[in-house]
């Protein structure tokens, strides 16, 4: 399977928290991205990606029963959807010469450079906004235990784990449900609504990532699901390969003053007008700025 130039899986894996939430696993040793895949045909499948030498990938897909053309032929339109691998960088590329130019730090043509850029996705924009919804007003570690509770509790068993659970099943379960044992508190409500949508086929998620859809329009129909603010709005349209927003959270305005030696942090309206010059690509080349130290770089700012 083909890889675009720059490509690096590891980075593309560690791009942010996603690979650290069931049913993900990353291997670092072996850099093996895995997860259970539920098919359309029913089956749960192993999905098991790593490099196979300059610009492509090997994939291992495990499973009960006999494969089909078909379902592998979904295991790969999965692969290129959660890496991101249609995504195109080139116009990224050129904002990013226009801004930093050629001298100085330049931290987000190095990013590049180094196989930074594309985001970890799920297969499916269910499962991102869900896992989205579950990292609104809360700790790392309560976003990890209620997405693996999720997980073991209401996905399809598969050779290797669990897969994430579909919609007609997460859409069965009651409020109290979602409160008293996977203990997501105030988002139990904004889970069940949004499962029981899409499983009834009210809400049509995946035609979310359609470019064509003008960012306003993207922002305004996420904004109407319920629990989502405009830090759950922004990050899910990051998954969707739309980067006009910051996506602002706390640990996201305390590292970018850190980095710009601001002893203040400074405002949204501030934070808003130093990405300014990256237009459409603002909240991509924030996150890389502030992510760099996380793939081996010291710190650096413009």
């Amino acid at each position: 399977m083909r890889a675009p130039r720059h490509f690096d899986l590891d980075r593309v894996a560690r791009s942010h928290g996603w690979y650290d939430l069931a049913p993900w696993n990353w291997n670092p040793e072996r850099r093996v991205l895995s997860r259970p895949l539920r098919l359309s045909s029913g089956r749960v499948v192993q999905v098991e990606v790593a490099e196979s030498g300059a610009e492509a990938l090997a994939l291992r897909v495990t499973g009960r029963g006999r494969a089909r053309a078909a379902d592998a032929a979904e295991v790969r339109a999965a692969v290129r959807t959660f890496l991101a691998l249609d995504e195109d960088l080139d116009p990224f590329r050129a904002r990013a010469r226009a801004v930093e130019g050629d001298e100085g730090p330049r931290p987000v043509q190095r990013a590049l450079d180094r196989g930074l850029g594309r985001l970890l996705r799920s297969p499916t924009v269910f499962e991102d906004a869900v896992k989205t919804l579950c990292t609104t007003n809360c700790s790392w570690s309560l976003t990890r235990a209620m997405v693996s509770r999720l997980v073991d509790g209401l996905g399809e068993e598969g050779p290797a784990g669990h897969a994430f659970p579909e919609p007609a099943a997460m859409a069965a379960r009651t409020e109290r449900f979602y409160r008293e044992t996977i203990r997501a508190g105030y988002r139990a409500p904004f889970l069940r609504t949004l499962a029981r949508d899409v499983a009834a086929g009210r809400l049509d998620l995946e035609g979310w990532r359609d470019p064509a859809i003008p960012p306003a329009d993207l922002r305004r129909r996420i904004l109407e699901l319920d629990g989502f603010g405009p830090y759950a709005a922004e990050h899910l349209m990051r998954l969707l390969g739309r980067h006009e927003g910051l996506a602002l959270d706390s640990w996201t305005r305390r590292k970018i003053a850190t980095l710009r030696g601001r002893k203040r942090q400074p405002t949204d309206r501030v934070l808003t007008r130093w990405f300014a010059p990256w237009g459409e690509w603002a909240g991509l080349a924030m996150w890389l700025e502030a992510t760099g130290d996380w793939h081996g770089d010291a710190p650096a700012a413009p």
